[in-house]
């Protein structure tokens, strides 16, 4: 029944009802007094006159959507009431209940229903929002894939590594015997994330429960359709030796959903493992503004849901047992409908408009100055004793030399790195480094430490993160599942408890099953929470080719520009040692979410074919900003050529040979793509007026098409002498063999061919 209805029935009733004088706990009701009981009463009945005022707005062309939250009140409130303020809660975007439930105002609502500037979620659908104050994390559309990080969050809770004072969660955003609740409707379980998830939290029995609004639907797809039997529980059957605790809940009874949920906070505070909840919900109303459950639900269910309206249900029971007047329920209808009438009026008629240049703060927050001062935070507070530590660590075995990696002189970029993830370890415990195969040992050989003596370790594929796990211990530098998508969601997690991670993706080609934890929850969450929250990591990857014909289809990838395309994600791209370290300190301390590249090709190499390619590396205090780019040769001015990573030191190879022919080549690398040096790259323009840019991107979509625009669609293009060349990846995957890369790829033939045309030809 419509709540408008079930009121005014109410008032048509005899009124009266015998209701209990005193306030003592009722165990019918699992022990909540009859004010508790009052309280989320109230609370369903704001969130419910809310949706009404949605609608209503909707209706009068002052908002463009609407999704619904009608139908789930009960099991909102009854777990906003039950829960600690600094229990996290990672919901989608049927919990207005819930959010109203724990302290957001009808004011927020409405502000977010109409796309104000006030509004928290800065631009995103109604209910897509989060309250740090409350220990609400935003959300997004795209659920499932917030499962993750609810694992994450709930897993780093637990982590048995502190947070230091210097973070920017001082200890810790919530305390280690917090409950984490991701809530979502039962469509959403059948998303690859959300199996993961589940997965992640019986591993680490960790101490989330996963809200399973089950009304049956998935907009017009019926469960019978999603799961076996219709059962979305049976894929985790399998878990449940393992700490799992299934429930099935009746989230239209209050007195069943009371019980419930105290029983699966005890479970889930208990340490014994997750909770998997799978809550029968109904649906008042279609799936959103655009959908028309009429047209495809039989008219039997319909009346079922309508029938078990949970708002009009609670109120119900808790008249027929005496605890609540039908005259209360009217007169907290009668207040909350003048309170939201009231607010709906003041909000529309003094509605903010968005401009492009709010949005645009919005994205990054990068500033090479707070970087500075992060970096100072954690410095001042180290207390260690650092040249004594690499002695001591070079008398372990783990460094040729005992000095200071500043002061060795040239080195390899795998070394600098390296040099630099130590450093970063040592100086700070909110360090955490995780992906495949980055650990030394494994398994039992993690506690064999007589036996580890003998082995030297693996420590990464390419050997970058060899030796921190021995030295630090698996707290701090560990393997994961073959499983991209839950090591960035696992990273999400730590970084909503106040840690800067460093999870790995072991090649760039092998992001594609994180796609969506990158690009719709990491990279958005500045603009989307109006930058109350924050996801400092830098995800470290390999990309691109030439490794001596071995890399092929599936470990050559440099497609940059798929990750240029990504709003709220800065990408470096260092070429040598040098950069490597301090770029790596940049991307570290930086409140942004990194993308940080490493060729594969670049990290042993000494030199490329003849030209020196080992640098030393900067001063532990002085870190690279992003958005600069390096000059080579900048007193040449014949060709241009403007570049990055392994493409760079082939770059530098052609202007050798090209200087022998008589033709003086500048090289300017880029040193990172988001942010770009486009000052670097228009003085370049303008003063050599010819231009060649290489990547091993390929052009559809590429990072060489945006660098080239740069040029061409601003002055630059008054100074060009002749168009704008380029050479990059031909428009395929790269092929395996030793002539694989000489073919796919651009090389210092291509390279050098390339600029003698311009050269010549203009």
């Amino acid at each position: 029944m419509e709540v408008t209805s079930f009121i005014n029935q109410l008032r048509e009733d005899r009124p009266g009802n015998r209701v209990r004088q005193d306030n003592s706990p009722l165990a019918e009701y699992a022990n909540r007094t009859p004010e508790q009981l009052r309280q989320l009463v109230e609370a369903m009945l704001r969130s419910r006159r809310v949706e009404q005022e949605e609608k209503l707005l909707l209706r009068k062309g002052h908002n463009r959507f609407f999704i619904g939250s009608s139908g789930k009140e009960l099991i909102d409130t009854v777990l906003a009431h039950t829960l600690r303020l600094t229990d996290p809660f990672v919901g989608y975007y049927r919990n207005k209940a819930f959010e109203l439930g724990r302290g957001a105002s009808v004011r927020d609502k409405l502000y977010e229903a109409l796309g104000d500037t006030r509004a928290l979620n800065k631009g995103q659908l109604q209910n897509h929002v989060g309250y740090p104050e409350l220990s609400i994390l935003p959300q997004v559309s795209c659920t499932g894939a917030h499962a993750l990080e609810a694992a994450g969050v709930a897993e780093a809770i637990k982590h048995p590594v502190p947070i230091s004072a210097q973070s920017f969660k001082p200890g810790g955003t919530w305390p280690s015997d917090s409950v984490v609740v991701c809530a979502m409707g039962e469509g959403a379980t059948s998303e690859a994330e959300f199996g993961r998830a589940v997965f992640n939290a019986v591993f680490f029995k960790s101490p989330a429960i996963f809200a399973i609004y089950n009304c049956g639907w998935a907009i017009s797809v019926s469960s019978a359709e999603q799961f076996v039997g219709g059962d979305l529980a049976v894929p985790f059957l399998g878990y449940v030796p393992h700490g799992l605790k299934i429930m099935r809940v009746d989230g239209t009874e209050i007195k069943d959903a009371l019980a419930a949920v105290d029983a699966a906070v005890t479970y889930a505070r208990s340490g014994d493992g997750p909770v998997l909840m799978d809550i029968k919900v109904t649906r008042e109303g279609s799936h959103s503004g655009s959908d028309d459950q009429s047209w495809y639900m039989d008219p039997v269910q319909v009346d079922w849901h309508t029938y078990n309206d949970p708002v009009c249900k609670t109120c119900r029971t808790l008249i027929d047992d005496g605890v609540i007047d039908s005259k209360e329920i009217i007169a907290m209808w009668d207040a909350l409908d003048s309170e939201v009438s009231g607010v709906s009026r003041e909000v529309v008629s003094s509605f903010g408009f968005k401009t492009r240049e709010m949005i645009e703060r919005l994205v990054y927050t990068y500033d090479f100055h707070e970087v500075n001062r992060i970096w100072r935070r954690y410095r001042e507070a180290y207390k260690g004793e650092r040249a004594a530590r690499y002695k001591e660590w070079h008398e372990k075995g783990y460094f040729t030399s005992p000095d200071l990696p500043e002061d060795i002189g040239p080195m390899t970029m795998r070394h600098a790195i390296n040099y630099t993830l130590f450093d970063l370890f040592e100086m700070t415990s909110d360090v955490l480094l995780f992906g495949q195969d980055v650990a030394d040992f494994s398994g039992h050989m993690i506690n064999e430490e007589e036996k580890q003596t003998t082995l030297k370790g693996k420590g990464g594929v390419f050997l970058v993160s060899r030796n921190l796990q021995r030295e630090f211990g698996n707290d701090r530098c560990f393997n994961t599942p073959l499983d991209e998508a839950g090591i960035l969601g696992r990273a999400a997690g730590h970084c909503q408890q106040g840690r800067r991670v460093i999870p790995e993706i072991q090649f760039l080609d092998y992001m594609s099953p994180a796609y969506q934890m990158l690009k719709d929850r990491i990279a958005t969450i500045n603009q989307r929470s109006g930058k109350l929250f924050k996801l400092p990591m830098v995800i470290r990857t390999t990309y691109g080719g030439y490794k001596q014909g071995a890399g092929a289809f599936w470990h050559s990838e440099g497609n940059l520009g798929t990750w240029m395309n990504i709003p709220g994600l800065l990408i470096a791209v260092p070429s040598n040692a040098y950069d490597a370290a301090g770029l790596l300190k940049t991307a570290w301390a930086s409140d942004d979410t990194v993308l940080f590249c490493e060729s594969v090709a670049l990290y042993n190499r000494r030199d490329w074919e003849g030209v020196p390619m080992e640098t030393g590396i900067p001063p532990l205090d002085e870190l690279i900003p992003f958005g600069v780019a390096r000059t080579y040769y900048e007193e040449h001015t014949d060709v241009g050529i403007i570049t990055y990573g392994a493409t760079f030191q082939m770059a530098r190879k052609a202007a050798e040979v090209l200087k022998e022919k008589g033709i003086h080549v500048r090289v300017v690398d880029l040193r990172t793509l988001k942010p770009m040096d486009e000052e670097a790259i228009l003085q370049t323009a303008k003063e050599c007026g010819k231009v060649l840019v290489v990547t091993e991107d390929r052009f559809p979509g590429g990072a060489a098409a945006t660098i080239a625009s740069v040029i061409t669609g601003g002055e630059g293009l008054f100074h060009l002498e002749a168009p704008v060349k380029l050479v990059t990846a031909i428009d395929a995957r790269v092929a395996y063999g030793m002539d694989g890369d000489m073919s796919c790829l651009p090389t210092v033939d291509k390279i050098a061919a390339a600029v003698e045309e311009l050269h010549e030809k203009y």
